[in-house]
């Protein structure tokens, strides 16, 4: 199982701006400090699909689908986690850490699953 050490995958987070990701896949409109469009995850005709630029996040009113970037990115793209961090990373024009010594982050998980 892949392990990417979490001071890394935050770095790719702030790289990714949500709005500008799902800005590729939904047609949104600001209302306020946010975003709203129609849901990418299901029909609908009256827009229920809000992204909240500051804190990062997702939320559909109608489906209940939310998230952060890389919640949207698997969902949309069916990939999972260490697809969806190459290719946010590739998006975002990083490297991917080097995973040979990545003990701070096999003893986080460990602590996490604990």
């Amino acid at each position: 199982m892949t392990v990417y050490p979490e001071h890394w995958l935050q770095e790719l987070r702030n790289n990714s701006d949500i709005v500008d990701v799902i800005g590729d896949y939904v047609s949104l409109k600001p209302k306020g400090t946010s975003y709203w469009g129609c849901c990418p995850f299901h029909t609908e005709k009256t827009p229920s699909f809000k992204v909240d630029a500051q804190k990062q996040l997702y939320h559909c009113f109608g489906c209940k689908k939310g998230g952060n970037v890389i919640r949207f990115v698997m969902d949309m793209e069916r990939l999972n986690f260490p697809e969806t961090v190459e290719f946010l990373a590739k998006r975002a024009h990083m490297e991917l850490p080097l995973l040979d010594n990545h003990d701070e982050a096999v003893a986080q998980k460990k602590r996490r699953d604990r």
